[in-house]
């Protein structure tokens, strides 16, 4: 539970359930309820399956909160079945006796990820929330030949250059309510989305978009669980009907980022792109993009016991990116030297520069790129 925990979804003391056995994969459906595994974030039931041997078992885990019961936020996207609603499953295949299910990886789009749910709780203070929309996935994937079907508008992308020149919108509740999507979406202030250093965007022309949203705990939109989805152009072209984002705010100060990567609802039609890793898959066309200087949130985030970091650089250039705790010490030289133009990721195992493991807390990483220089924050959780 340690991603639902790092997203505010979830908190100890919660009730976790799972339950299985949906579309006849078990006699019948039945829900047990999961205990914490001492002072881990572990959480785990175990339970008999009247099934049969060898046939695949669908099952989902549940939250309750506050009495309210909320189904985790989870999509198979390389389900290729004909059941409606099966996708929306979690699926164990080939089931045995005493088999073993853990759902533990840290990642956006595999099949075993851990568990995320939308907290509908009110906020408890006022919160600027940052919306920040990563555009490259869009450029990647229309560069290897395929298009982006606006399903409602008439705004479907078919050359990486609209994806530049047509900017983005946000859509959804996220912005006060579901908008029009079309032209006229990209000519109001509640959608429009900004890559000119306003707007909260930090670096111009990075093609991270950005846009601010102001939350009142007293308003309608109130609750911390935020759903939204956005468009090139300001057309429905990121994915299918009712494949929207949801993310959590995190209250406890008056400011958060909420930082997205275009087309992660549906990673297996992105598939020019890493979203685990935030970088194309094909390094040929990593090599042929007018890149920007860039450095990424690294990922996982929060983590443990390591973490990656990718950054990117429009030309050959001596790089330096270093690791300071909250103090401006710093801990760690991860990249010191000339660097060739593209995209390049390096790993940080938590330790410093004399090989010791650093404690939890929250971590700065700094890249110098010439005149170039950019920070980001992480979080170390043990």
């Amino acid at each position: 539970m340690a991603k639902a925990i790092a997203s505010q979804g979830f908190s100890f003391g919660d009730t976790l359930e799972v339950s299985h056995g949906y579309f006849g994969t078990a006699s019948g459906v039945r829900t047990k309820m999961m205990l914490r595994q001492g002072l881990s974030t572990v959480y785990a039931a175990t339970d008999t399956v009247v099934g049969t041997i060898g046939e695949d078992l669908d099952y989902q885990y549940y939250l309750t909160k506050n009495g309210n019961e909320y189904r985790e936020i989870y999509y198979n996207f390389y389900y290729s079945g004909n059941t409606t609603g099966e996708a929306e499953r979690r699926i164990y295949y080939g089931i045995d006796d005493g088999a073993v299910i853990e759902d533990i990886v840290d990642s956006q789009s595999e099949e075993r990820r851990m568990p995320i749910f939308r907290n509908t709780s009110i906020l408890d203070r006022d919160v600027l929330v940052t919306f920040e929309c990563d555009l490259r996935p869009a450029y990647y994937q229309v560069m290897a030949g395929d298009s982006l079907v606006d399903i409602q508008s008439v705004f479907t992308v078919r050359q990486p250059e609209e994806v530049i020149t047509w900017g983005v919108a946000m859509n959804g509740p996220a912005t006060g309510e579901w908008g029009t999507w079309g032209a006229g979406l990209m000519q109001t202030d509640d959608h429009r989305m900004y890559d000119d250093g306003t707007h909260g965007d930090a670096t111009a022309g990075d093609t991270i978009y950005t846009m601010q949203v102001q939350f009142y705990a007293d308003s309608t939109n109130n609750v911390v669980g935020q759903e939204f989805k956005f468009g090139i152009g300001g057309g429905d072209n990121e994915g299918g009907y009712g494949n929207n984002h949801i993310a959590n705010i995190d209250d406890a100060g008056a400011a958060y980022t909420i930082y997205t990567q275009f087309g992660s609802i549906d990673p297996v039609f992105y598939d020019a792109w890493d979203f685990d890793l935030m970088m194309p898959t094909d390094v040929d066309d990593a090599g042929s993009q007018p890149l920007t200087f860039q450095l990424n949130q690294n990922y996982p985030n929060p983590f443990n016991p390591e973490t990656r970091i990718s950054y990117t650089i429009p030309r050959d250039v001596t790089v330096t990116l270093s690791v300071y705790n909250l103090l401006g010490q710093k801990i760690a030289t991860l990249v010191d030297g000339r660097m060739t133009a593209g995209s390049h990721v390096v790993t940080w195992n938590g330790k410093d520069q004399f090989g010791r493991q650093v404690g939890t807390g929250v971590y700065i990483y700094r890249i110098d790129a010439g005149t170039f220089n950019a920070t980001n924050k992480m979080l170390l959780m043990k």
